[in-house]
């Protein structure tokens, strides 16, 4: 909590008990004189002011998070017995001097009532300072906890986001190379593709959000250098809906497809063999994968690609609990739904 919140809540609270200690003189005037009633809400106010920031200022983090709660309420209850010996020796000897004046036990008796009216007054303004401190600084460690989860969550996101699949990598500038000897044309496109994936890795992986159309142009740069691999029209994308003045967290599909290519068959000859699907909507967003494989096909999956359960942790990450994903699988294909609240 900033500063000016911690005064205005200070402002607060002293507004409320100067009210309520004003309400508490009533029932004492026409009793007492004007003089007398006025120091005693001055003196009342002194002390709880008093005792308020002694225990306000005296507790810290240190004092809170001990294992000795009981020895420092104790040590407090002690200080505040003794505190209010001189408390109520002023305030007798400014309102009520003719207490002095007694001897014996007629002493003892007026001196110990007002003692024990400012002691029991004491401890509720010990009790509501240390509370409001306890309060703050409680307040402060959850803010810090909360900023320590956020800087973690933005490293590890950070991390997810700059993976990228070594056989992919390697993938890719095997087929460069073969390409660079039979299709040059076609080795230069897939140079200015590989080249557009790590300039979007390497800088625009630090924004927290970037627009779907960039996002849409990673995908079609991604699967171009995997087009690759299989025969034409193995692979298709289609992208559905109004993608303008949408954003959506950056890298967010990149889980998704190393998942899809890691169980992919790269030796499938028929058509179709992967299908990829993007339907955007004002404040919704589906993405979708089906995978044909051949029935009795090898399959080698990628261990180093993204599971399900470290593309969940990705997305609990970015969307909490607005997401739903969905995977099945059947005898020849397997089906990756993803379905995104986006507003």
């Amino acid at each position: 909590m900033n500063k000016k919140n911690k005064i205005l809540l200070h402002l607060v609270f002293w507004l409320v008990m100067l009210i309520s200690t004003g309400l508490e003189v009533i029932p004492s005037i026409g009793k007492y004189s004007t003089g007398i009633i006025a120091g005693d809400y001055f003196l009342y106010l002194f002390f709880h002011v008093s005792v308020f920031y002694m225990y306000y200022f005296f507790l810290s983090k240190q004092h809170v998070t001990k294992k000795k709660p009981v020895l420092l309420i104790l040590y407090g209850l002690i200080f505040i017995a003794i505190i209010s010996l001189p408390f109520t020796y002023i305030f007798v000897r400014t309102l009520f001097a003719d207490v002095f004046e007694q001897s014996g036990k007629k002493f003892f008796l007026a001196f110990s009532r007002q003692y024990l009216s400012i002691l029991q007054t004491n401890i509720i303004y010990a009790v509501s300072g240390s509370l409001l401190k306890i309060s703050l600084l409680w307040y402060e460690n959850v803010k810090l906890q909360k900023e320590t989860e956020k800087q973690f969550i933005a490293g590890e996101l950070a991390l997810l986001r700059s993976q990228i699949n070594p056989k992919f990598l390697s993938n890719s500038l095997g087929n460069i190379k073969t390409l660079i000897e039979k299709k040059p044309e076609k080795a230069i496109k897939s140079i200015e593709n590989l080249s557009e994936i790590m300039s979007y890795m390497l800088y625009e992986t630090s924004e927290e959000k970037i627009s779907l159309d960039k996002e849409i142009n990673y995908i079609n740069n991604y699967l171009n250098l995997q087009k690759e691999r299989y025969i034409p029209g193995y692979i298709t994308f289609k992208v559905s809906g109004d993608t303008n003045n949408i954003e959506v967290p950056t890298m967010l599909f990149m889980p998704l497809l190393e998942y899809l290519f890691s169980s992919a068959c790269g030796d499938a000859a028929d058509i179709p063999g992967i299908r990829i699907f993007i339907n955007a909507r004002e404040n919704n967003m589906q993405f979708e994968s089906v995978s044909y494989i051949k029935e009795n096909a090898a399959n080698s999956a990628d261990e180093k690609a993204f599971s399900i359960s470290s593309i969940k942790r990705f997305l609990d990450l970015q969307y909490m609990n607005k997401y739903t994903l969905e995977t099945i699988e059947e005898y020849n294909k397997k089906i990756l739904r993803l379905n995104l609240t986006i507003a």
